[in-house]
């Protein structure tokens, strides 16, 4: 149950966190998006501010600004193309305070700087109305080229790394307010803007940078322009769920609760009240549903077993217990004879020994049923040695399907039995599928031979039979799947035991 509630509770926890990392993940594609687009807006105007402020340096190159770049990257912006990577992941980095206003300086503008401005002031009001971007155009020194008093930017890390020759981006918070609900504003993608520093270079020199910034698309307005997909989406999820719902419930939910009522069944005693289902709904199940019935049945016939041999148990012992009480009860009296004493000795010793040969087959039959199937062996191996029996096997090499434990054990009650009817000789023949077990004695009546193999049943009681022997045969056979059966014959008995 603890784990129950743990794994409910962990659930229940996981929906919010999910929710809020699709959301993010989906937010950070919109500024991914963002960013790129601003590198393009900033490659356009980089374009033209390089033209403009290359048509107003008649002086040539030498007298050009700025930082001189390094080999590594005069080979990366001298290349005929380019490609950036993102440089903005919103579940890694830190969303930056909201951007710093431009610092006084004493510095001041380069003329050639301030004869381009308004060209370029022009271009990106034009442009602005398209791409909704903010620009603002900065010089080698960082300082804000349409400024009305002289401003930097130059310690602002996104363009200090733009006028070291390298693209600037950095996401910051439009305002305080964004700051103080983050788990909101990140969810929805608006509380912050996407900043993109963008060197311009000229004669392999950064002359100044392109500074741009804009609010990354909503998620809403994503959302709302592929509602129809979203809606078809959402619907086959909900169709999806629903038919992978009821599958379970008919394939798992359904079979599994009612192997459950067949197990509560089982414990309560109803074995004979069992069928299998009319689905299982998987293989698995199906071979859970089999298990279940293949073990009630054998509880239920394990529990017919012992209420049989409880029975005949408590008759077999009764008369040996009356004849030894009786025994007893002459005995104390005294006034017999010597001859009656050792009458009555020899009957409670008889009795006794009939008592002890009962209960040890009862232990064998028991160890016989706990005991698991062995390898083939051989039939020579198997064959006992008794007074009087003549045993012949053919073929001599037989192989039969039993251990020689086993074998040793059936064919010593087997030849047990043919003496014990007075057979001198026991044939036994294997054809490969069937043992076929034959002898001389007095053999046994039409109508006994189907009791036979009952447990307790015997036609030699007052010479002292238990009718476990057949039984114990019976029970070491089942473990390998075969069948003793007694056939009629004229002379003698005949035993055929037949291997699947």
């Amino acid at each position: 149950m603890p784990q129950v509630v743990s794994i409910v509770c962990a659930s229940l926890l996981a929906v919010p966190i999910a929710t809020t990392l699709a959301l993010q993940i989906g937010t950070n594609r919109l500024v991914n998006e963002t960013e790129a687009s601003l590198i393009k807006q900033a490659a356009i105007y980089a374009g033209a501010y390089v033209v403009a402020f290359e048509a107003a340096s008649p002086e040539g190159e030498a007298l050009i600004p700025g930082y001189y770049l390094p080999p590594p990257k005069r080979i990366f912006w001298s290349a005929r193309s380019r490609t950036f990577q993102p440089l903005l992941n919103l579940r890694q980095d830190v969303v930056e305070p909201v951007r710093p206003d431009a610092v006084p300086t004493t510095e001041q503008l380069d003329p050639r700087y301030l004869r381009i401005a308004p060209e370029l002031g022009a271009l990106a009001d034009n442009a602005s109305r398209t791409t909704l971007s903010t620009v603002v155009f900065l010089d080698h020194q960082g300082i804000d080229m349409l400024a009305p008093a002289p401003a930097s930017f130059a310690t602002v890390p996104e363009v200090r790394q733009a006028l070291q020759g390298d693209v600037g981006a950095a996401l910051r918070w439009r305002s305080d307010a964004g700051s103080r609900f983050r788990l909101a504003v990140l969810g929805g993608g608006t509380g912050f803007r996407v900043m993109v520093a963008y060197p311009v270079i000229s004669h392999n020199r950064v002359i100044g940078a392109v500074y741009l910034s804009r609010t990354a698309p909503r998620l809403s307005e994503y959302f709302a322009g592929e509602r129809i997909a979203l809606i078809v989406l959402a619907a086959v999820t909900l169709l999806s769920a629903a038919v992978v719902g009821t599958l379970l419930v008919r394939t798992m939910l359904r079979p599994i609760r009612a192997l459950r009522d067949q197990s509560r069944m089982v414990a309560d005693g109803g074995h004979s009240e069992l069928a299998p289902l009319g689905h299982y709904g998987m293989r698995e199940i199906a071979e859970l549903g089999e298990a279940v019935i293949t073990m009630a049945g054998t509880l239920s016939r394990r529990s017919k077993e012992i209420g049989i041999y409880t029975n005949h148990v408590t008759h077999e012992l009764k008369s040996p217990v009356t004849s030894i009480m009786g025994a007893a009860e002459l005995l104390e009296d005294g006034h017999l004879s010597d001859e009656a004493q050792q009458s009555l000795v020899s009957s409670i010793k008889t009795q006794g020994q009939r008592m002890d040969l009962l209960l040890h087959q009862l232990r064998d039959m028991t160890r016989t049923r706990e005991s698991a199937r062995g390898e083939p062996g051989r039939a020579k191996d198997m064959l006992p040695e008794i007074a009087g029996l003549d045993i012949n096997l053919a073929p001599p090499d037989a192989i039969l399907p039993l251990s020689v434990a086993h074998g040793q054990t059936i064919l010593a009650h087997m030849a047990g039995n043919a003496r014990h009817h007075g057979a001198t000789r026991l044939e036994l023949n294997w054809d490969g599928r069937a043992l076929r077990l034959s002898d001389n004695g007095e053999g046994f009546a039409d109508i006994d031979l189907g009791r036979l193999t009952e447990p307790f049943f015997t036609t030699h009681r007052e010479d002292g039979g238990t009718g476990l022997g057949l039984a114990i045969v019976v029970a070491i056979l089942d473990l390998y799947g075969a069948r003793l059966t007694p056939v009629a014959a004229p002379g003698g008995a005949v035993f055929e035991i037949a291997f699947g």
